[in-house]
């Protein structure tokens, strides 16, 4: 197997000929930034990756991205295509480096970065893995402002690392299988490259300049350094507007020490970031390795690594001799030793702490490095995924809660379900009533509060002792408001009390609306309204809180139902039940109704309970998909014997009594009565309503 640089899907078909099956064409990429036409003509700017022909200048957008910018310097490594973007503006230049994932282009990474991160060319070394490149000095790292160094940068902490001045800028930097790097200055000399300590060796005046950068790259393949060559004309400046640029590729035979011009491009491409798909390894070295497999045993850190060593050299011919192998988990030494071809290894090891690791596997020879292998997994315990949803009912003076143990973690790695422990805490009076408890369940005793309160657990979650997520569930309100009860959502926390259900999930609600507009009454107002789904059908619900109700009494709901438009009507229902969950309202007080004209309908509906308790009425939307939204204000739900009052004597004969108390059918019933609402009528004869528990 070829160690090779990665390309793309789209890239590969780029380089397919249109015309039988012929071979493909061999190409280079690179970042296009700039471009004469784009200079006239900003708007047209396709910033990206591009290819090119080594023999014709034909360019082939790859993929169009203002990211992939290899102004500041770009190169493909064995896994990520590095760029740094460099843009002035005001004065001020950001530095940003990318990568991104050769396969498909798509955005890796992004780290913002200074000036001594900008090259003028980079070039990637498979033997030592890490990108050497010509650098910007950077006065706050206490180097001389103007100057330029070689060096290397790590991709993961834009970190650069000088290694020796250079007099000369480069425009272009490449690397050989065996790790050699070669540059060429803006003079057009061509130089060997000490990677060690930037010593560098004239191999040649090639016969041009540059006098701004660029980018190049050599052909392992077949040995030819390509180089273009940008020159910038300010003179055009006046007539133009902007600098007419011309750029050409030139060929440099490393081993003649010669360079031919290729072609001239077509526009004056200002390009960086050049790479040449091809073989990387010398032909001697390992092969790769083949099976490689990680080993851990549940939330063990220590493991195995198991692999084959090959038997095949890179170039393809029977592998001889010892192979060193190297295998590195994030960064740092695994395992090592020494094998022969085609034997099978289990490497042991051990990493620090709990982690997502990244294993690389090495193998060397007397030739060098062959292709390395890699495998990943989350080594160790993992946390447990967040609890997302509980259950909390109310009956016979307690709650009951219940939740589920997570089964599943956030990395796909280990976890044990026997160390998960649960603090479980009673809101809004904070009362503990579970600490560091295994089950999943609890019953707490509460009394019915004389207001209306709302109560909510929150489910600390810990693993290994440690708290590694809180979930609260909804309020769950216990008590009961008086009658009349009025609704009319002006107050901003109008929907405090209210318990609103989304069943479908789809994340269309009841709100609260503050400039609902009834077109009829040419008013805006605030409402509570259900806005629609384009494309699923309305679940939804918006329920009041807990009402004292007495068997056998009638009682009215009254409120006004608006919808914004005749074309797309909108459909509601209303129940009752004895917990503000769509299971338990049941009896209906307003079939299902469809509602479809701009005029405001004032709904009031009388209905009766059976028997004395505690009770929810739940607005339900059910319109069809694609409506036009769906408003109530005005709600009242009230005694419909609120008339009795006006029955009861003006001035009653109370005998020695002061107060008399009546029924809300104006009957009159023992003074010290509770468990309901009542009227009363003092002797001066004022009446009002009481809600007795």
């Amino acid at each position: 197997m070829n160690l090779t640089l990665r390309l793309s899907a789209v890239a590969i078909a780029t380089v397919i000929m249109t015309c039988g099956m012929q071979a493909a064409e061999k190409r280079f990429y690179a970042s296009v930034y700039s471009s004469n036409e784009w200079k006239e003509y900003p708007r047209l700017s396709e910033i990206g990756m591009y290819s090119f022909g080594l023999d014709t200048p034909d360019r082939q957008l790859v993929k169009s991205d203002s990211d992939i910018d290899a102004g500041g310097g770009g190169v493909m490594t064995e896994d990520f295509y590095f760029c740094t973007k460099e843009s002035t503006d005001y004065g001020f230049t950001e530095v940003t480096h990318f990568t991104f994932k050769p396969d498909t282009w798509e955005y890796n990474s992004q780290l913002f970065g200074g000036v001594h991160g900008v090259a003028t060319d980079l070039a990637y070394d498979h033997t030592t893995a890490k990108i050497y490149g010509c650098f910007y000095t950077d006065p706050d790292m206490g180097e001389t402002a103007g100057k330029y160094v070689f060096g290397t940068i790590n991709e993961a902490t834009g970190e650069r690392r000088a290694i020796k001045e250079i007099d000369t800028p480069w425009i272009a930097l490449g690397c050989t299988r065996s790790g050699q790097l070669y540059s060429v200055g803006m003079d057009g000399t061509l130089w060997k490259v000490d990677k060690t300590k930037g010593d560098t060796e004239k191999m040649a005046d090639l016969g041009f300049t540059a006098n701004r950068r660029s980018t190049g790259a050599i052909d392992t393949s077949t040995g030819i350094f390509y180089v273009v060559v940008t020159n910038e004309d300010s003179s055009t400046l006046d007539d133009y507007g902007y600098s007419v640029s011309k750029s050409e590729l030139y060929a440099v035979d490393l081993s003649t020490t010669t360079a031919t011009l290729a072609y001239e491009f077509a526009d004056g491409e200002a390009i960086g970031g050049m790479y040449i798909p091809g073989p990387l390894a010398d032909d001697n070295a390992p092969a790769a390795p083949s099976g490689m497999t990680l080993k851990f045993n549940g939330g063990a850190l220590d493991g195995i690594v198991s692999f084959t060593m090959p038997d095949k050299t890179f170039g393809g011919s029977t592998l001889e001799g010892e192979i060193d192998y190297l295998v590195r988990a994030n960064g740092s030494l695994f395992a090592r030793g020494t094998a022969a071809p085609g034997e099978q290894i289990e490497a042991k090891g051990k990493v620090d702490e709990d982690g997502q690791y990244e294993f690389v596997l090495e193998l060397t020879n007397k030739a060098g490095r062959g292709p390395k292998a890699k495998a990943s997994q989350w080594i160790g315990h993992d946390t447990p995924v967040k609890l997302t949803s509980a259950g909390l009912s109310y009956a016979d003076g307690a709650f009951t809660l219940t939740w589920a143990h997570p089964t599943a973690t956030e990395h796909g790695g280990y976890m044990d379900a026997s160390m998960l422990t649960y603090d479980v805490t009673r809101l809004p009076d904070n009362v503990q009533v579970a600490s560091a408890t295994t089950a999943t369940s609890l019953i707490d005793a509460v009394a019915i509060p004389e207001q209306m309160t709302g109560y909510s657990y929150r489910i600390d979650m810990s693993y290994r002792g440690k708290m590694v997520s809180t979930y609260t569930t909804p309020a769950y309100r216990l008590g009961s408001v008086s009658l009349p009860y009025v609704l009319d959502f002006d107050k901003e926390d109008s929907f405090a009390d209210l318990t609103i259900i989304d069943v479908n999930g789809d994340r269309n609600e009841w709100y609260r609306e503050e400039y609902w507009y009834i077109e009829a009454l040419d008013l805006e107002c605030t409402a509570a309204m259900y806005p629609y789904s384009s494309t699923n059908k309305a679940d939804d619900w918006m329920i009041l809180p807990s009402l004292s109700f007495e068997g056998g009494v009638a009682y009215t709901i009254s409120f006004q139902v608006s919808t914004a438009s005749e074309s797309c009507p909108e459909r509601l229902a209303v129940y009752y039940g004895t917990a503000p969950v769509p299971s338990a309202l049941t009896t209906p007080i307003l079939a299902e109704k469809e509602y479809a004209i701009y005029d405001p309908v004032d709904e009031s509906i009388t209905f009766t309970p059976t028997a004395d308790g505690l009770y929810h009425i739940g607005f339900h939307a059910c319109s069809e998909a694609d409506g036009a939204g769906l408003a109530l204000r005005n709600i009242t739900v009230d005694s419909a014997a609120s008339s009795a009052i006006d029955s009861i004597p003006a001035a009653p004969a109370l005998s020695n009594r002061t107060v008399e108390v009546y029924n809300l059918q104006g009957v009159r019933v023992d003074s010290d009565v509770r468990g309901g609402m009542f009227i009363e009528v003092r002797a001066d004869g004022s009446t009002r309503k009481i809600l007795r528990p």
